[in-house]
């Protein structure tokens, strides 16, 4: 035997979205010298069903094309090349692919403020060669920017003012201390404050 299937669009656990699935193809050549490849009475077979098959010249013989009209079912595509050659030899290979799902995490969730958040991925291959495989991976969420407070001065009384802060953002967490500190603050004649630090602790009212 002289021909040779080889070069199927999809090697071994490789893998194409639908949207981009147009063809698949593979090549059938004959090494034999005065021996052509015959595209009568070669093809796809589908599902044990012979489908349309067009060829494309190639040395030594013809890479052959199968569109299919619809690859949106679920389960296995069984893909069989049947190749022929001038000298009524006949070479067949059988292809087995996996359908594969479309993983979709749309849950919004708040992980807080610069947290690893670690993902696992397990995926089961359950065609020819059953094998699980699994990958993890991590992200680190952003942290929060790290800026000034606006603060309102209102006169209290004569001899002091008060201050009203207005953070960024209005959300916090339950339990967690928050501190706050004040700097910069001058009297009329140029006397500094020290700065000044307080913290406060936000109780969670279902506890």
């Amino acid at each position: 035997m002289t021909m040779v299937i080889s070069n199927f669009s999809l090697g071994i656990e490789e893998w194409v979205e639908v949207a981009n699935l147009n063809h698949f193809a593979v090549d059938v050549t004959d090494t034999s010298s005065g021996v052509q490849v015959s595209t009568s009475g070669t093809y796809f077979i589908h599902d044990g069903k012979a489908v349309t098959t067009t060829y494309s010249g190639i040395s030594g013989g013809y890479r052959c094309f199968y569109s299919p009209t619809s690859v949106t079912s679920s389960g296995i595509i069984n893909l069989v090349v049947h190749a022929e050659n001038t000298n009524n030899e006949v070479l067949e290979r059988s292809y087995s692919l996996l359908y594969g799902y479309n993983c979709l995490f749309n849950e919004e969730v708040d992980w807080g403020p610069y947290k690893d958040v670690i993902t696992i991925v397990k995926a089961t291959n359950e065609v020819s060669c059953p094998h699980t495989s699994k990958e993890s991976f991590y992200f680190t969420t952003k942290d929060l920017p790290a800026c000034d407070l606006g603060a309102f001065i209102g006169s209290i009384e004569s001899l002091n003012l008060g201050a009203v802060i207005y953070p960024q953002s209005t959300f916090f967490f339950y339990g967690r201390t928050y501190r706050v500190t004040i700097s910069g603050v001058k009297d009329f004649s140029g006397n500094k404050l020290d700065p000044y630090t307080f913290t406060f602790t936000i109780n969670d009212p279902r506890v």
